[in-house]
């Protein structure tokens, strides 16, 4: 009995693989006369010119370096604190407060080699001791 159950698994295992082997050869045949056909469903075409589209859009954004002087849960203290830092800093490097959920932070400059972002951290310690450099995501045109 034993023997017949080897032999039954044995055909199937050799009808298996000759299935195998016919479908991968005319998938091939189907490659090399060009005819094989993709149908892409609405929403997976929708979402994949969404993400091309906000691809292009960050283009011209690349990984820097900004200083982080403060951040607070409301805008009134962030926006404060901006006020505080753009007589000395905005003219120069240009303050911007950005919500990064729970907070509103407070960032001096955008600096794409992280020398000018250590420079331009000693002075503005000078000013607010507890800034901190941050690696971040700014615009390519940043100083």
């Amino acid at each position: 009995m034993s023997s017949m159950r080897f032999s039954t698994l044995f055909a199937l295992n050799t009808t298996m693989r000759r299935f195998c082997i016919l479908a991968g050869m005319l998938l091939l045949a189907g490659f090399a006369r060009g005819q094989v056909v993709v149908e892409v469903e609405p929403s997976v075409k929708e979402m994949e010119e969404t993400r091309t589209a906000r691809r292009k859009a960050n283009s011209d954004k690349v990984r820097g370096y900004r200083i982080l002087i403060g951040f607070f849960s409301t805008r009134a203290e962030a926006e404060a604190l901006k006020e505080q830092a753009q007589e000395p800093f905005g003219g120069k490097y240009g303050v911007t407060v950005i919500y990064d959920e729970p907070n509103f932070k407070v960032y001096v400059g955008q600096f794409t080699l992280s020398d000018d972002a250590d420079a331009a951290l000693v002075e503005i310690r000078r000013k607010f001791s507890s800034a901190t450099r941050i690696s971040d995501i700014i615009r390519r045109t940043a100083k």
